[in-house]
């Protein structure tokens, strides 16, 4: 571990700029929370990290799988 640990700003806005946590560090905090996926999240998980998805595009995707849809 490092001694130091610089804080980082953004040059434009000031604001302390952070980085995403990553999927390891994610499943750590899932694991200490106690929260669990479930098989059908699991698998879509996997089908679409598999097609290249990541970050934003991979959230949208997935989010919009779970939402329902207002029948007209």
């Amino acid at each position: 571990m490092k001694k130091s640990t610089a804080l980082r700003r953004s040059a434009t806005t000031g604001r302390f700029v952070t980085r995403p946590l990553g999927k390891s560090k994610a499943a750590k905090f899932a694991k200490v929370e106690g929260v669990t996926i479930s098989p059908k999240s699991a698998k879509m998980l996997e089908i679409y990290t598999d097609r290249g998805l990541k970050g934003d595009a991979l959230r949208s995707v997935i989010t919009g799988r779970f939402v329902t849809k207002k029948s007209k």
